[in-house]
């Protein structure tokens, strides 16, 4: 409703709204106006509705082959048991994706619904508390320490009010507000008299007139840039391209087969059926069920890490990033101010065990305890950060509660943003002294003594260069510093005043900074390791971020928001650089999409509403639990315990997963093309015999190789190196160098099947033998290839069977099936076998042994090379 409020007097203010800066609206007004204005929501897209989930679960490429196939196999073959078995298997498929992604619909439903906020407000002359949803413009917030504000407000009384502004600026300490207007076209971290929806008040107290609700707060202007649609994720589109290619493929085999049979003079209705079997037969029906089961475990794990996966492909998309973006606070750092180090007049300490050991110790304890209205109560921070920093470095040195009950505060000197000082007043059995606390600029010279190891003297001029200079060090480490110091009384003073604050004895400065999460070291050292940058991209000012930046070990240059603005997006060179400052929105966007039009593969991780449009548009979005609901509904995945070594540990993860499903597909596309072969050579050479396999052999095979034994490759263990390998720049699993390995592959796998048939034809056996023979030939050829493919990176020879032991009980189930299917009379009947004795097995044993060793010795001939 006032979109310049900050700019005008609350006199102002309250005209424009028509309401009482000290009564409030009326209920009757301010039901008028929420029927005018409408709820104070943020209207973002809402998740999808369960008929959509089923849905989506069908819009695969492969998904929708595997359907027609299913229909060619009953309606033109007759095969209604095929059709069955495909149908399915695309239903299991669906059922398994659906669950995990209602599952996490309903997760994030919930972590919404315990931040749904409520407000006090004053209406009627009297406070109430209301959902947040009823406030309207005009509405009188009555704002304590500990709330979240509801609404974007202008501030019409403070007390000692200071709001933490991070998750909509990225700034790291509180704010301190005022009741001043500032410049129109003021930055929204220096509108001063304002408070705004999503932040919450850390200290203090004061009431504000509500001037904007809904999509009008800067809350919702940002939501608004959430309209972007959702790029697909690497592995989306790397199967819906391997899908198009399996069709192409599909019908150039279908064409072939048909052409070759209508020129040796078959009939042309029988070799119509043929062509569209094989082409059943060539399509991997298994790979969208074990994609979906292989992308399902890894969500559980990732559950197990405190992760909600809203999409099964985020976890896949995350592993191949990269470049992270990451904000700051709350994600690198704990949005908790902690002390660093502590300046005394002759010595500099950064640990505990470094304190003096005489009286000043105990003394810059005493007054942070004593100076100070926080507290911790059962492990919780109650106060704001710098405050609470205080106490836990005084709990060190001192029982905080004791000294605060043996010395009780008497009187008090608040702190106030012009004096930028606190004093308090106490009394003890040896007199009265007062406890200071403040900036270093304004409490250095009002200290005529200081506290050295010898006890108080006069400070020198050459301490208090030296002191200056140290905190203009902890300056440029990013560090906040606070003085600390006492005047101490004969007797009681008749009245406390700032007239006390004079002729103060300097104990010392303690410098502190929001503290670094301790697991984000070792995270951010994994990802460089891992060929991944890091960058960091936040709303704090420069210094700060340089200082966490080089600590941590981030590489780049530093670039500011003001000059990133400036930069048309096709000249900025972003990798160049580590930290971006003092951003906004709009710029961190520009980021995302600077480097995607570099080639990268962009994580965005944030927390915050600020980070919500990057959220979006990057390849993945990575939101903190503790964040806002806005950032939670523009990400694909949720940190509920808002860990960036948990982002990591997705990375590891996510390349796992990504390299276990370049073995299926390496695995069921070259087992494919070597039955597409073995169709296409068989009926050329032996064709006037009768067809190498009958459809339902063919589906059999299929479905004996694409399930278990590749549901035991999805699952396979990480190489121990995954982590220190580059990403893969191409993220294509059907790269040309690809195909070409599947072909030859496919070759010597049917190349040995075809031996067997040779030598069957060559003994002149009876034909449904010899083709009993090569269809065993074709089954123990493709389980045999399983240990080729699982060892992508060294000699299957050297990789121990026991390390996956799905996998090994997968290929002996299914060579137990396939027995079944030669000597059980059901299995005769349904496939046309017949039993086959010794000689024959071990014919069927050294085709797939022959093929199996060319394999190996091939690829160790590359790795050699390659090497």
């Amino acid at each position: 409703m006032i979109d310049d409020a900050y700019a005008r007097s609350i006199a102002e203010v309250v005209d424009t709204l028509a309401t009482n800066a000290e009564g409030g609206l009326s209920s009757d007004q301010a039901g008028q106006r929420l029927r005018e204005v409408g709820p104070n929501r943020l209207t973002t897209s809402q998740g999808p509705s369960r008929l959509q989930l089923w849905l989506r679960q069908f819009s695969d490429p492969m998904v929708w082959l595997l359907l027609v196939a299913a229909g060619v196999s009953g309606a033109l073959l007759g095969e209604w048991i095929d059709a069955g078995v495909i149908l399915a298997i695309v239903v299991l498929n669906a059922v398994i994706g659906y669950r995990q992604e209602a599952r996490a619909e309903d997760a994030l439903a919930s972590l919404k619904e315990l931040s749904a906020p409520t407000a006090v407000v004053v209406r009627n002359g009297a406070e109430l508390t209301v959902p947040a949803a009823e406030l309207v413009p005009g509405d009188l917030l009555v704002l304590e320490a500990g709330d979240r504000v509801a609404a974007d407000s202008r501030l019409v009384f403070v007390s000692h009010l200071r709001v933490d502004e991070s998750l909509l600026t990225g700034e790291s300490f509180p704010v301190e507000k005022d009741l001043e207007e500032v410049a129109p076209g003021s930055a929204v971290g220096d509108r001063s008299c304002m408070v705004f929806a999503g932040s919450s008040v850390a200290v203090g107290r004061g009431r504000a007139l509500v001037v904007e609700t809904g999509m009008e707060t800067e809350v919702g202007q940002i939501a608004a840039l959430l309209d972007d649609e959702e790029p697909p994720t690497p592995l989306e589109v790397e199967l819906a391209r391997v899908g198009r290619r399996i069709g192409y493929l599909v019908v150039l085999i279908a064409l072939a087969i048909f052409g070759v049979g209508v020129l040796r003079d078959f009939p042309p209705e029988a070799m119509f059926l043929t062509a569209v079997a094989l082409a059943v037969a060539a399509i991997p029906e298994g790979l969208p069920a074990v994609v979906t089961i292989t992308l399902s475990r890894g969500v559980q794990r990732m559950a197990d890490a405190r992760a909600i996966v809203r999409r099964l492909t985020a976890v896949e998309a995350l592993g191949s990033a990269s470049v992270i973006c990451t904000d700051k606070t709350g994600t690198l750092t704990r949005n908790e101010m902690a002390v660093q180090a502590i300046s005394f007049v002759d010595r500099t300490v950064d640990d505990r065990a470094d304190l003096p050991g005489d009286r000043r110790s105990e003394l810059i304890a005493r007054v942070a305890a004593l100076c100070n209205d926080a507290r911790i109560v059962d492990g919780q921070r109650l106060g704001g950060p710098t405050e609470v920093a205080l106490v836990e470095m005084a709990s060190i040195m001192l029982d905080v509660e004791a000294v605060r009950a043996g010395v009780p505060r008497v009187d008090e000197i608040a702190f106030d943003s012009s004096r930028k000082l606190m004093s308090t007043f106490h009394v003890d059995g040896q007199g009265a002294f007062l406890a200071v606390k403040g900036a270093p600029e304004v409490l250095l010279p009002r200290c005529a003594w200081v506290e050295g190891p010898a006890g108080r003297r006069l400070i020198t001029k050459e301490e208090a260069t030296a002191l200056e200079a140290t905190i203009a060090g902890f300056a440029e480490r990013g560090l906040r510093t606070l003085a600390m110091a006492v005047r101490e009384f004969d007797r009681a003073p008749s009245e406390v005043g700032e007239s006390l604050e004079q002729e103060l004895s300097l104990i010392g400065v303690v410098a502190m900074s929001d503290e670094i999460r301790a697991e984000v070291f070792d995270a951010v050292r994994d990802a460089e390791s891992a060929g991944i940058k890091v960058v960091m991209v936040t709303g704090d000012h420069e210094v700060t971020a340089r200082a966490i930046a080089e600590e941590l070990g981030i590489d780049g240059g530093v670039m500011g928001g003001a000059e990133l603005r400036e930069i048309a997006l096709e000249d900025l060179e972003v990798e160049r650089y580590g930290v971006f400052a003092r951003v906004d929105p709009a710029d961190k966007v520009k980021l995302v999409k600077a480097w995607q039009s570099r080639g990268g593969i962009v994580a965005m991780t944030g927390d915050g509403v600020n980070d919500s449009p990057a959220l979006n548009v990057a390849d993945i979005g990575v939101a903190m639990g503790s964040g806002t609901d806005v950032a939670k509904e523009a990400s694909s995945m949720v940190l509920s315990d808002d860990n960036f070594a948990t982002i990591v540990n997705a990375v590891r993860e996510g390349r796992g997963i990504y390299a276990n499903l370049r073995k299926v597909v390496s695995f069921l596309l070259s087992a494919n093309i070597s039955e597409v072969l073995v169709m296409l050579v068989g009926f050329l050479l032996l064709g006037s015999r009768g067809e190498p396999l009958l459809a339902t052999q063919l589906l059999w095979v299929n479905l004996v190789t694409d399930g278990l034994p590749a549901l035991g490759l999805g699952v396979d263990k990480a190489s121990d190196d995954l982590m220190r390998r580059p990403p893969d720049s191409s993220r294509s699993m059907l790269s040309v160098r690809r195909q070409l390995d599947l072909a030859w592959q496919g070759a010597v796998l049917a190349g040995g099947v075809l031996g067997a048939y040779w030598w069957g034809v060559a003994g002149d056996l009876e034909w449904e033998t010899v083709r009993t023979v090569g269809f065993t030939a074709l089954v123990l050829t493709q389980l045999l290839h399983v240990w080729n493919v699982r060892a992508l990176s060294a000699s299957p020879f050297a990789t121990p069977l026991a390390g996956n032991r799905l996998l090994l009980w997968g290929v002996l189930a299914s060579l137990g099936l396939h027995v079944l299917v030669v000597y059980t009379p059901l299995g005769q009947t349904l496939f046309e076998t017949t039993p086959l004795g010794l000689v024959e097995w071990l014919v069927a044993i050294v085709a797939a042994t022959a093929s199996f060793g060319v394999i190996a010795v091939v690829r160790s001939v590359q790795r050699f090379r390659s090497a």
